[in-house]
Formats: C-alpha cells, sequence, structure tokens
C-alpha cells in the first residue's frame, strides 16, 4: 500500500470515528426526553454547539480521504452522503443561534420565577408556625393548629416533658433561629447567579453555532453540481439581475421653442 492510500485510509477512519462519535454524544444528551424543560433545551442546544466541532472535524477528514482517493467509489458515495446530511446541518447550527438566546432568556425567567414561589411558600409556612405557638393555650391545641399548616414541623418528644410554657419559649427560639438562616439563604438566592456571565457564555455559543454553520455549509453539497453549499450561495449573490430595457429619450434640437411638445416632433 502507498503512503497516499495509507494516508487515505488513516483519514477515512478518522472521519468515521469524529461523525460517528460527535452524532452518539448528541443522541445520549437528548435522552430522556423533555421538550418542555427549559434547562433541557438549552442543555441540548449547547451540546450540539460542543459537539459540531468534533463532526466538522470528521468531514474535513472525509474530504480529504475522497482528494487522495479520487477513484474510490465507495468512499465518494459516503462522502456524497455525509455531504446531503451537512446540508442539514448548516441550517440547524444557523438556527441554533437564536434559539440559544431565547432559551437562555427562558431559563433566567423559570428559575427567577421558582425561586419567588419557593420563597413565599416558606415566608407563609414560618408566619403560619409562629402564628400557631403565639395563640395556641396548651399542647393539645398546639398539635391541631399544627395539622392545619402544610409542612409543619414535627414537634419533639420532650415537649410534653415539660411544662408548656418553656416548650413554646424554646420552640419560639428554634423559630428564631431558624428564619434567621432562611433569611441569609433568601438573600444569596435572590442576588442569584452572574447574568452578565451568562449571557456572556450564551453569545459566545452563539457565535460558535454560526462559525460552524459555515464550516458545514463550506463542505456541504451545494446546488451547482458538486459545489459546495457556501459556493452555491455565493455564486446566487453574485449573479447579475437582469435590467429592464430603458425607453429611448428625445432630445429637444437647437432652436425650438419650449411650447411645442415632445409628440410634435414625429409630424
Amino acid at each position: 500500500m502507498s503512503p497516499t492510500d495509507r494516508l487515505a485510509s488513516l483519514a477515512s477512519g478518522g472521519s468515521t470515528t469524529f461523525l460517528i462519535g460527535g452524532i452518539a454524544a448528541v443522541v445520549l444528551a437528548v435522552f430522556p426526553l423533555r421538550l418542555t424543560n427549559s434547562q433541557w433545551q438549552l442543555g441540548v442546544l449547547n451540546n450540539l454547539v460542543a459537539n459540531g466541532s468534533w463532526m466538522l472535524i470528521g468531514l474535513v477528514l472525509l474530504h480529504l480521504a475522497s482528494m487522495l482517493q479520487p477513484s474510490n467509489a465507495a468512499l465518494n458515495k459516503r462522502l456524497m452522503l455525509w455531504r446531503r446530511l451537512a446540508t442539514l446541518a448548516a441550517v440547524g447550527y444557523l438556527l441554533i443561534a437564536p434559539l440559544q438566546v431565547v432559551a437562555t432568556w427562558i431559563g433566567v425567567d423559570v428559575t427567577r420565577n421558582t425561586s419567588d414561589r419557593v420563597i413565599s411558600r416558606s415566608e407563609a409556612q414560618l408566619k403560619a408556625y409562629r402564628n400557631a405557638l403565639m395563640g395556641s393555650a396548651n399542647l393539645t391545641d398546639l398539635k391541631a393548629q399544627l395539622k392545619a399548616i402544610p409542612g409543619a414541623p414535627t414537634l419533639p418528644d420532650q415537649v410534653s416533658q415539660i411544662p408548656y410554657a418553656e416548650a413554646r419559649a424554646r420552640l419560639l427560639q428554634q423559630l428564631d433561629q431558624a428564619e434567621a438562616q432562611f433569611r441569609q439563604g433568601v438573600k444569596t438566592v435572590r442576588r442569584g447567579p452572574n447574568k452578565l456571565e451568562i449571557w456572556r457564555q450564551t453569545a459566545r455559543s452563539a457565535l460558535t453555532s454560526l462559525l460552524l454553520a459555515v464550516g458545514f455549509a463550506s463542505g456541504a453539497e451545494g446546488g451547482f453540481g458538486h459545489a459546495s453549499l457556501l459556493d452555491s450561495l455565493k455564486q446566487r449573490a453574485a449573479k447579475p439581475k437582469s435590467k429592464s430595457p430603458k425607453s429611448p429619450k428625445f432630445s429637444r434640437p437647437k432652436g425650438q421653442k419650449g411650447s411645442r411638445k415632445p409628440w410634435q416632433f414625429w409630424r
């Protein structure tokens, strides 16, 4: 086997590894399906961008193998198949860029709304628990009021072994400590992640997606013979537009008065 054939075989094997491996990584990230989950949507889009470069390298290696062995019919047939798939990939990565911006926007909004709901529910539970402690006259009354509070904590066994006034004071002290920790956690949650960093990463990923779209279009099958999709688009953009013929202009002879109308020249 000549060095050219060995290099072509190596490029062909490498292309198969990168292409199949990249597609497998994307498929594994898709399952299990959670189509209505914004975090899942954003994760799938980021995975497509992360593995797109590997698939693009595989397409380049397949082109190289075909260039080294132009008479290999099986290799050329495989190249044409992947060039058709690359056309779909180019369109897909072109659409991923705006989809990433939308998915990030929705994800940030959903996270903020979810945090607000959790905080409001916790605040309501703490307030109801405090009201039950302050409004109960004995342990039996306290237990009855706690049953009506969703998520209320279970009273420890030591409460029934000491006077109720002392037990209530200890429970209020524990509630004050828990509420202080809760307020500290609320400050951290409401501060949230660094939104500037999130949007910076989204912009970087969207730009990478656009570059991948250009790369796949350069190696995809176009509409002019074996030209690439990118070359086909350039040819269509550079094609001169047909112009409608202009009607002839008639100039007035020298010395002609302005009162004579243009149609009078034909008399």
